[in-house]
């Protein structure tokens, strides 16, 4: 077949895909187009040495979780939903899946026990903490026929989703690509969902999607070291995979990713439970960009922070709030001091430039959206 041809049946498989997740489920924009990526993917496993997890979570029930878990297993790579899946469940299914040459997708279905303090969820846990890179392994002690013990490593890489309600522990979510599902608006329609046809329509689509991967294995090989320079590094890893793949097989659609990609990764690292010198250090950058001023004198700027609904400077210091010795402790680690300012001819007071914070933000904080394109070779 031509290569144009190749390229351009690879690209139709691709949006075939992103049809599919659409027909059955209500999805934010971007994110039919990151499912259909991550997808062809699991068939390209042997080309990445890291591979992010999907994260499928909603705030309740009914929001098509199972649903979009059900989908994933019917046409990711040898695609397996377990439910209340132990360590040893894990590890020993993907040994078994390695024996025979191949690589099984997991899909956990009602995951919220990796949140609950226990020595199940907690194995589990660390199992999900390492196998998302390439290489990553587990002893465990296992007793031979004759009763002698011996150390054995198992596999613990492969493609993984985690389904639940709610959210993950903070090291589970930085391994994850965020796909947060809704209920349906109102007036927007998704076709019913019936178990056997859409098995039987998965059944052609796996054979299309495998051929898919083969033939365009070497190509996304190629571009598998390729820097996403406008992610940070742990967020550029998880979504290389995909960033591979869709210059493989669909370049034209690199600038969507892009912005998709951004648009999780900061919702992601917003969500986060940040420490709180890097919670103040966002909360100034954000009131300098508001005040659109180089200079701030300290009892303003406590002010303004004391505003900040969402941040918890107002009730600081056992409710008294945040005091000027508090945000000076607070910054000291970022070597931020605050300095005398003056601000007319006859008036000088404490408080912060707004050059003193530019190297913590560029440090500490989420990168502004870049506004280079993105090259589709």
């Amino acid at each position: 077949m031509p290569r144009a041809l190749k390229d351009a049946a690879s690209t139709e498989i691709l949006a075939t895909l992103e049809r599919t997740y659409v027909k059955y489920l209500a999805l934010d924009a971007g994110l039919p187009l990151v499912l259909a990526l991550w997808t062809l993917a699991t068939y390209l496993f042997d080309c990445f040495d890291a591979f992010p997890y999907l994260a499928i979570t909603s705030p309740t029930k009914r929001c098509g979780k199972t649903r979009l878990a059900e989908i994933v297993e019917m046409h990711s790579a040898n695609g397996l939903r377990l439910v209340g899946a132990t360590s040893a469940a894990v590890f020993r299914t993907i040994g078994m899946y390695e024996l025979d040459g191949q690589t099984v997708t997991l899909i956990m279905d009602e995951a919220e026990m990796l949140g609950v303090k226990s020595d199940r969820s907690e194995a589990l846990r660390e199992i999900l903490n390492a196998g998302y890179r390439r290489g990553q392994s587990v002893p465990r002690c296992e007793r031979s026929a004759e009763g002698a013990f011996s150390v054995k490593r198992f596999n613990v890489y492969c493609p993984k989703v985690i389904v639940l309600i709610g959210n993950l522990t903070d090291t589970l979510a930085d391994r994850c690509i965020p796909i947060a599902m809704r209920r349906r608006k109102p007036g927007e329609d998704v076709e019913r969902f019936f178990h056997s046809l859409a098995a039987r329509e998965a059944k052609r689509s796996r054979r299309e999607l495998k051929n898919c991967a083969k033939a365009n294995h070497l190509n996304v090989k190629s571009h598998q070291r390729r820097d996403l320079e406008f992610l940070e590094d742990r967020e550029a890893e998880l979504w290389q995979p995909l960033f591979s793949v869709c210059r493989a097989v669909a370049p034209k659609r690199l600038e969507a990713l892009k912005a998709t990609a951004l648009a999780l990764s900061h919702r992601k690292q917003g969500d986060e439970p940040a420490e709180f010198g890097v919670l103040l250090l966002r909360d100034i950058r954000d009131i300098f960009g508001r005040e659109r001023t180089d200079r701030l004198p300290t009892a303003n700027l406590l002010s303004a922070l004391a505003a900040v609904e969402e941040s918890p400077w107002h009730q600081w210091g056992q409710g008294r709030g945040l005091d000027a010795r508090g945000i000076a402790r607070l910054l000291r680690p970022f070597r931020i001091e605050p300095r005398n300012l003056r601000l007319d001819e006859n008036q000088i007071a404490k408080g912060y430039l707004r050059d003193d914070f530019s190297e913590a933000w560029a440090t500490y904080l989420p990168p502004s959206i870049a506004a280079t394109p993105l090259q589709g070779a």
